[in-house]
């Protein structure tokens, strides 16, 4: 089981062919870029249809794919798409101003709950007795 047909192999061959002849002319003699242009057709087309053949093995039958397809189609279901949005009655219209004043009563109450951070106030010590500031220093450079 292939995917697609020869034709595929023949379009990505020559296009590696040409690819590889514009880029081996400018470094290599007009014969030598030929004979890679030809080689890398040749690799390319025989590369193609191993690939063609592993997509066929993991899609499995076309025909068989093909078959339901054209089952579903006949029954005609799936074959219309309605794109048409249904008019906004007064319900609606409610519904979505009942859910907007929900939502700012909601806000409202957050805030009214709020209340800032007050940190302690940092106290600093005055007029400490030098003395013992010395036999803390001292204290701490023994240990």
């Amino acid at each position: 089981m292939m995917i697609g047909t020869i034709r595929i192999n023949l379009i990505v061959a020559l296009l590696a062919g040409i690819f590889t002849f514009a880029l081996s002319i400018g470094n290599n003699l007009f014969l030598s870029s030929c004979i890679k242009a030809g080689y890398s057709f040749l690799i390319l087309f025989v590369v193609t249809f191993g690939f063609r053949w592993v997509l066929g093995l993991l899609i499995g039958p076309v025909s068989s794919l093909e078959d339901s397809l054209l089952e579903n189609s006949s029954s005609g279901v799936g074959q219309n798409l309605d794109l048409s949005t249904p008019d906004e009655d007064e319900e609606t219209r409610q519904l979505m101003k009942s859910n907007l004043t929900n939502q700012t009563k909601d806000a409202q109450s957050n805030d009214m709950q709020f209340s800032p951070l007050n940190p302690p106030k940092l106290v600093t010590k005055n007029n400490l007795d030098p003395e013992q500031l010395a036999g803390a220093l001292r204290r701490m450079s023994e240990d």
